[in-house]
């Protein structure tokens, strides 16, 4: 979880790879994402942080929402990240606003 910072932004850099067409084949995107893998990879604490910290913020009814339509899944984390950074010392990173936009999160 050291590194969930780093990980976080190389997640967001595959995404933005997906979305701009970078990679573009079924196996560009295979081959890219199976990087993320392994003992506990990017995928692993990422996806463990963004659950914990929707479910300590809105509750576990809104961790399953986000669960039944992703979309909602990277806007609901960066306002739980939000809140967390302005009572912590140490801060979340949040994913950028603007591949929350290209990916379609409902408001």
């Amino acid at each position: 979880m050291t590194h969930f910072d780093q990980d976080l932004r190389t997640v967001e850099g595959s995404f933005r790879d997906v979305i701009t067409r970078h990679l573009s084949s079924p196996d560009s995107v295979r081959a890219a994402a199976s990087a993320f893998y392994g003992v506990q990879g990017p995928w692993y604490t990422v996806g463990w942080k963004m659950a914990v910290t929707i479910e300590g913020r809105f509750g576990r009814a809104e961790l399953i929402r986000c669960m039944t339509d992703p979309r909602r899944l990277l806007e609901r984390y960066n306002a739980a990240a939000a809140d967390y950074n302005r009572t912590h010392a140490d801060t979340l990173a949040r994913w950028s606003h603007d591949l929350v936009a290209a990916l379609g999160a409902p408001r």
